[in-house]
């Protein structure tokens, strides 16, 4: 099986690198992320926890890997709230559907922000507006495949793995900006168990990777937990875009 897999990957890089400006969309694995995208689609909340590695910029020509963890509540079209801790340092995000608000506990300072009126438009705008990429959220759209074939010219079933002991179908993707590899469970409940995304664009490639754990479905939460109550001796200050 990893011999079946290493030649896959081969032939998912040569593919990529030799016909990068052809489509080919593989039926095998659009169908399996159509039911990923169709799962989500359906329910009304999720609770997980990620464990992430990062490359970040150190230098112009020099990448750091930073590691964090994370836990996740997500709740309708538009309630967020989410603990990441990064370097031992406990980080909150609390999203109310119409406001995101960051909290360090650590150094005391929330920073609050207007917000589109989605969580995935949210998301999007946390990471274009301050370059902050709090969850990998792709596959939580319900045309998941659709946004796939729009934005990926390069789409395949790679075969089966394991991730942690669970057996997962796994699919890589590839465009001229990056590429994309996600782990679906084989379980009856299609969710992902791990993401890789590669980024090829200057001054080098780099890479992030996420493990999804501890997934709760449809649970009812109330509408507090996704409020910020500045705790005492908290201080805010202002949250400046990036250029």
């Amino acid at each position: 099986m990893k011999k079946v897999l290493f030649f896959s990957l081969i032939a998912f890089c040569c593919f990529f690198r030799t016909q990068a400006q052809e489509v080919f969309h593989d039926s095998t694995a659009l169908l399996i992320l159509d039911k990923v995208g169709a799962y989500f689609g359906e329910v009304n909340s999720l609770k997980f926890n990620t464990k992430t590695s990062q490359d970040v910029g150190f230098r112009d020509d020099f990448f750091i890997k930073e590691f964090r963890s994370g836990e996740f509540i997500i709740q309708g079209p538009n309630q967020l709230s989410a603990k990441v801790i990064a370097q031992g340092k406990p980080q909150y995000y609390f999203y109310n559907g119409s406001q995101i608000v960051y909290y360090s506990l650590e150094d005391k300072i929330f920073v609050a922000s207007e917000a589109p009126d989605n969580t995935l438009d949210m998301l999007e705008s946390l990471y274009t507006d301050f370059g902050i990429q709090l969850v990998a959220a792709d596959f939580l759209y319900p045309d998941f495949a659709f946004h796939m074939t729009e934005t990926m010219d390069y789409i395949e079933y790679l075969g089966e793995a394991e991730v942690h002991g669970q057996k997962c179908f796994h699919i890589g993707a590839a465009n001229a900006e990056m590429t994309f590899q996600i782990w679906v469970s084989q379980d009856l409940e299609a969710r992902p168990a791990k993401i890789v995304v590669t980024y090829l664009g200057e001054p080098y490639a780099h890479q992030v990777e996420v493990t999804f754990e501890n997934w709760e479905i449809n649970e009812t939460y109330p509408d507090s937990i996704f409020e910020f109550l500045p705790p005492p001796n908290s201080k805010q200050i202002t949250w400046t875009k990036k250029d």
